[in-house]
Order: C-alpha cells, then structure tokens, then sequence
C-alpha cells in the first residue's frame, strides 16, 4: 500500500519584508513545490495576502487533490505575460479597482448615493478573492480581449477542476476551514459583469477606448434556477415544524426527578444555554449535559429561534438580510391592527419601507421578545430582533440552513401523512410564498404587494403571480377530462 502524500512549509523572509511560503510534497514519484507570498496583489498567480494558517490549509487542498489523484501541475498560463513599466498616465487595474470601489461606497459613481454593506462585502470578495489575483499588476489599457477570455477560460477550469476533487473524495477546505465549493456559472458571469463594470468607468475616466469585458465571447448563458414557493398548506406545516423544533422542554409529572432536574429543565424552558444553567445553578457543565440527557432533551440542536424565522419571512416576505439587520427598535407593536416594523430601503423615496405585520405575525414576535427576555439575551431598542446564541447579528446562511431544517421537518410529517414532501426550499422561496398568498389574501392588489416585498419593479411579482394563475385555475383540466369523457359516453 503506497505511502499518504505528506508535504512541509518552509517560510522565507524577502527583502521588502514581507514572507513567501514555500510548499514542498511529493506527488506521482516526483517532489513539488507551490510558492505563496505574505504580499497582498502579488502578480506571481498564487493572488498574495497568504498567511501561515492559509498557507497550511492551502497545503492540505493540494495534498487532498493528490491523494485522490486530481493534481496537475501548475503550468505558466497565457495570462502571466510579462509587462512594461508601468504608465504614469495609465493606473493599474488595482489601482483602478481601488478608486472605483471607494467611488461607489461614497456615491461618487452610479445615482443611488451609496451603496449597502453587503453589496460592499460582496465586490470586495469578488476583487480581492477573484479579480485582482488576476488583473492586479497590469494597467487598464494592456487589459485586451484575449486576457478576459483567459480570465474566463481560468475560472471555467478552477471551477471544474475542484468539483471533479469533490467527485472523487478529496476533502477541500477554504481558508475559514469550511468544506470548499466550486464556483458556479453564475457566479462567474457576476465576475465577469463587475470586470464589465469598472471597465466601462475606466471608459469615461477615458483611461481605455474600449471595453474588452464586453465581447460576445465573454457572455455566458446560465441555466434559469427553478423557482418554487409553497402552498398554503405546506407553509403552515413549515410553520408549524420551526415551533415544535422550538418548543419548549414538557416535564411529565408522572416522572420521579429530582429537584436539580426538575431546575434545569426549568431554565431549558426559559430558553437558557446549558453553559448558562451551569453558571446560575453553581453546577458543572457535565452534570448539567447529565440532567439534559436523563430529561431526554437536545438544545445542542441550538438555535432557538426558528420559528419566529420562519414566521418572519413566511408572513411578512422580507429577505433573508433584512431580517438579519432588523432590531427591536424598529417594531411598531402599540396597536396589535396596525403593526409594522421599519426597514432600511433606499429604494424608496423616504429611505425606509414599512412593513405591515399579520395579527399572528404580531403575536409571534411579542412571545419572541419575552423569550429573549427570560434568555437573558440583549432586548433593548439597538439590538437585534433575531440574534444568535451570543446576541450578534445572525448570518444569512445561518438563516438558510434553519429554514432547510424545518423544511425537512416538515417534509417528514407531509410524507408520514401520504402526501409528496416539500420541495427545495430557501430564505427566498418564502418570499415568493408570502408574496403568492398575499396576492390572494389582497384581491390581487400587485400594488400593495410591491411595497410591502420592497420591489423596485413589478418583474418577480408578476413573475409569482403568472405562476399562481397557472395554480388557482384548475378548470382546464377539469374541462378537458370532461370532453375525453363525453367521447367515451357517447
């Protein structure tokens, strides 16, 4: 049985001061080395701004690929071209990028004044994980059409390489640690649109004369996702699934428990962590974990908070960062027929879209906010309406991953019952659940539902709305069952 691939980390200091990692294994007889640099937009191909901890992951990802047979030699690519002195005139596509992405944050470029934190987190992903490690160094006008279409040719192949790695068992991490996923079509057309963008700025700083991110040979066609939204029935039993995976402990009383588990089982109902019982009962967290497993309980399961997620977005349609952003402060609750909460819209005239609150989505968040008072998690006005088990902000895949887990729940129970299970289910296909029953709950008043959704345009709406025609009008096929019939009578 042939040796695992191992592989060490030398660290080299260089004379700018900063440091390259260079990793050396072994794979198919022969010894390898893979060189990263400490320096940020490094134009070597390794995309710089590595770390000792990056850099072992990075050695781990290698290793995983040749251990399953899927590592190829890196190759000098035809977009590492040697370039000249760099332009006095002309910046660099870092130096560019730079300015454009400061530009936008300060509404210096584009007519909305600004532009939100998660767009800005997201074209900083993009440039600095994708774009620059490949643009960097050259200047804006040796940018040509052959190097986009390197550009695109590479991120097609990177993509397919790591799904074939996946295929064949290789455990790939990112450098957070977490399993690696191939980049996708779409988001590689959305690479290809921000490069698309800053050059068409470039254009009008007159830096280029024109862009080459806009050749016919740089589009690339995407398959339509398949868009779904619940019936009316699986969101109740969606809903009802999110509380029962919330529900609080029951002691039966016809169990004999002790006092201490009878405390525990107690502040588990409050909604305390067990960490938290350890410390207001003076116990260690093992007898603690001893009383949880005799009550037979799982708050290792976590969050609790999944129904009023749910309840959020099933019932009021907001997306799944609106609902990360919300705080207490913006609930209005002081008349239980008008409630509403606030949410930050720059795509109204007034900066701030109010959203209409059901009489049940009202009471849910009211049992919420006294759950988060019992818990001991922050309730004032500037805190979180949905936080997480420390208090902070909740993540939006934090949010798909509990939504996907009700969905299952309530799967099961569709099926345990004869009937077919959910389909795929996410943050977003709740929107387009609420807005589906709200059109019907409103008498089809496309209006109103684009306010309280937040849409600039009618296009998703009408979108749901033409799928909901084709739903709510079943009397084609009654009809034509009725005409094959009457042939068969007669």
């Amino acid at each position: 049985m042939a040796r695992p691939p191992t592989g060490t980390i030398h660290t080299h200091q260089l004379a700018d001061g900063t440091r390259a990692f260079h990793l050396r294994f072994a794979a198919a007889g022969e010894r390898h080395r893979v060189v990263l640099h400490e320096l940020a937009g490094c134009a070597c191909g390794c995309g710089g701004g590595w770390n000792e901890r990056s850099a072992r992951t990075e050695l781990g990802n290698l290793l995983a690929r040749v251990r399953v047979g899927v590592w190829t030699p890196p190759t000098p690519a035809a977009h590492r071209r040697a370039t000249a002195e760099p332009s006095a005139r002309v910046p660099t596509f870092h130096e560019y990028a730079t300015y454009w992405l400061a530009a936008k944050i300060d509404g210096v470029i584009g007519d909305t004044g600004g532009i939100s934190q998660n767009t800005i987190h997201d074209y900083r992903t993009r440039l600095s994980v994708h774009l620059l490690p490949f643009f960097a160094r050259y200047r804006l006008d040796e940018i040509d059409g052959q190097l986009c279409l390197d550009f695109k040719a590479y991120k097609l192949a990177q993509s397919r390489e790591l799904r074939d790695a996946l295929d064949a068992g290789a455990d790939i991490r990112d450098l957070q640690g977490r399993r690696a996923r191939p980049l996708a079509l779409s988001s590689i057309r959305r690479l290809i649109d921000l490069l698309r963008s800053i050059l068409d700025e470039a254009i009008e700083d007159r830096h280029i004369t024109v862009n080459p991110a806009r050749s016919r040979r740089m589009r690339l066609r995407v398959p339509k996702p398949r868009r779904t939204f619940l019936e009316i029935d699986e969101l109740a039993t969606l809903l009802e699934a999110a509380a029962d995976q919330d529900r609080p402990l029951t002691v039966l009383p016809d169990r004999e428990l002790g006092l201490t588990t009878r405390l525990v089982a107690h502040l588990l109902d409050q909604g305390k962590r067990p960490h938290q019982i350890a410390r207001q009962l003076n116990l260690a967290r093992a007898t603690v974990s001893w009383h949880l497993r005799r009550l037979g309980a799982t708050p290792g399961r976590g969050y609790q908070g999944r129904r009023i997620v749910c309840e959020l977005l099933g019932r009021s349609g907001i997306r799944a960062s609106e609902l990360c952003d919300l705080r207490i402060g913006h609930l209005r609750l002081h008349d239980p027929a008008g409630a509403h909460f606030d949410i930050p819209d720059a795509k109204t005239d007034t900066g701030i879209r109010e959203v209409q609150m059901t009489p049940a989505l009202a009471q849910a968040v009211t049992y919420h906010l006294g759950r988060l008072r019992r818990a001991g998690l922050p309730h004032g006005p500037s805190d979180y309406l949905v936080p997480n088990t420390a208090g902070h902000r909740l993540n939006r895949q934090r949010v798909g991953r509990l939504v996907r887990e009700a969905a299952l729940e309530a799967s099961s129970r569709h099926e345990a019952r004869g009937l077919p299970p959910l389909p795929h289910i996410t943050p977003h296909s709740l929107r387009r659940t609420y807005i589906s029953i709200a059109l019907i709950a409103n008498n089809f008043d496309v209006k109103w539902v684009m306010s309280q959704v937040g849409h600039a345009d009618s296009k998703m709406t009408m979108d749901v709305y033409a799928q909901l025609e084709q739903r709510a009008d079943r009397r084609h096929g009654e009809n034509f069952d009725r005409l094959v019939d009457a042939v068969r009578v007669s």
